[in-house]
């Protein structure tokens, strides 16, 4: 480890220990600053600090919950997760990170979320992902008013009439768009017994940011037809993939889906959706989903529809 990143990281420890101090005397306007001081100055320095996949998330996850706090102390009504104490022991966190086996971030993020949407009069703009007890998955948003859940002149119940899906991915929002490497999104099509349904397929590499955002604007047609698809309750998955140099390697980095009764087909029309994103690795199995930022950030795409009678 080389003495500028032990520098930085001694000053990322010395802030958060100043603000988790201003926060623990109930200073709440310099806790505030104290915070946000910490948190700008930690994703400054966080593009050249040479961190595994797991020291950055934790880092990541570490600014957003400073984010999260100073929401908290801004607030006047009585939200109080994450507290005090939560911070504490976050830096204790901070302080062992640069170890090659960090502790393990302690905190869930989503429930924070879940707490905060719970107190706003606003609703969230994605919700989350229904459990297995909700009525319905309700992790993305439509963004086209014109989009119902009828499918107007579509039936593709009718086998001789089949409709097939083409994708546009337009952009993913992240807030370090800048240090990944040969960016692509790969998609995959996966039934319920999770057997792969067709070939996986890939954007082409993005060259073009702005931030926060990727860009793709890239087409995927999918090869299975809606009707087949919903037979075998598949599910359509999208990874963002990027290029390892010190790996040689593609690497994932967050992952989104969309399941069969999400996708609303309506003929003459296109809808525009933003699916929030989980962390790594993509669990195809459904069973350890979790956000991967509480930040308003996600891969928005629109579907097409044609049909092959159209």
């Amino acid at each position: 480890m080389g003495e500028s990143m032990a520098k930085r990281h001694r000053k990322w420890v010395q802030l958060m220990e100043e603000a988790v101090q201003a926060d623990g005397w109930g200073q709440v306007l310099e806790a505030v600053e104290a915070y946000e001081k910490a948190a700008g100055v930690i994703l400054q320095d966080l593009v050249d600090m040479e961190l595994s996949d797991e020291q950055q998330d934790i880092v990541e996850k570490i600014v957003v919950t400073m984010n999260l706090r100073t929401t908290c102390l801004s607030a006047i009504d009585g939200k109080s997760r994450p507290s005090k104490d939560d911070m504490v022991a976050l830096v204790k966190v901070l302080e062992n990170i640069l170890r090659k086996t960090p502790r393990v971030f302690p905190l869930d993020l989503a429930e924070f979320e879940t707490l905060n949407h719970d107190n706003e009069n606003e609703p969230s703009p994605v919700k989350q992902r229904a459990r297995p007890s909700d009525p319905a998955p309700t992790h993305l948003q439509s963004l086209d008013d014109n989009t119902t859940a009828t499918t107007a002149g579509l039936e593709e119940n009718d086998g001789d009439n089949p409709i097939y899906l083409t994708i546009t991915i337009q952009k993913i929002g992240l807030k370090d768009v800048y240090r990944y490497s040969d960016p692509q999104i790969v998609v995959s099509v996966v039934d319920k017994d999770l057997v792969a349904v067709e070939e996986k397929q890939e954007t082409p590499i993005s060259t073009e940011l702005d931030p926060p955002y990727v860009l793709f604007e890239s087409e995927i047609a999918l090869r299975t037809n809606l009707h087949a698809m919903r037979q075998n309750d598949s599910t359509i998955f999208f990874e963002f993939v990027h290029y390892k140099k010190d790996k040689r390697k593609k690497s994932v980095r967050c992952w989104t889906m969309l399941e069969m009764d999400e996708i609303k087909p309506k003929a003459g029309k296109t809808t525009t959706l933003a699916l929030e994103l989980y962390t790594k690795p993509c669990d195809m199995a459904k069973k350890n989903v979790h956000l991967f930022t509480v930040k308003p950030l996600y891969l928005h795409v629109t579907l097409h529809f044609e049909s092959t009678q159209s």
